[in-house]
């Protein structure tokens, strides 16, 4: 059911969108993917009877977005909207990676400059490293070691540095 889910709905952006924009996303991908009504029905089904159509009533829906963030590394964004910008798609299998990652970001957020819509990692990254900077002195953040580091200081001393 999950990946049914990223196959057909991955793109419709749930969150703040209107019910009745949403509902008509919905019938579309609905009349192009006739499978996922029968797929949705099943869902629904045992979820009923899973949790019981009582308690189901009974209680308010509360939808729950989960985000995973993976930060980029800015020199790959710069080259990788520096293509996009150009309508260029990078050979280099970590830019061109780079590069979907950009395409596919539904968190964007407009330019101060001129308002265009990008991809927030583009504007924090790219187009704004000043501000960054900036922010790095209002909100600091503490040097944490990796665990890479702090292992190869445990085996190297051979005890634990934390002790």
């Amino acid at each position: 059911m999950r990946d049914a889910f990223f196959r057909y709905l991955g793109p419709v952006n749930f969150t703040g969108t209107p019910p009745a924009l949403l509902a008509v996303r919905l019938a579309l991908v609905a009349a192009a993917h006739p499978r996922i009504i029968a797929l949705a029905a099943g869902w629904a089904a045992r979820t009923v009877r899973r949790v019981g159509p009582r308690r189901l009533l009974s209680r308010r829906i509360r939808p729950v977005s989960y985000v995973m963030h993976q930060f980029m590394d800015a020199a790959d964004v710069t080259r990788a909207w520096e293509l996009m910008q150009r309508g260029e798609t990078s050979d280099e299998p970590r830019i061109r990676a780079t590069q979907e990652r950009l395409a596919a970001c539904h968190y964007a957020m407009a330019h101060p400059e001129n308002g265009t819509l990008v991809p927030a990692c583009v504007q924090h990254g790219v187009l704004d490293p000043a501000e960054n900077r900036a922010l790095r002195t209002l909100l600091p953040v503490p040097a944490v070691p990796s665990r890479g580091s702090a292992c190869r200081e445990r085996r190297a001393g051979g005890e634990d540095p934390a002790r």
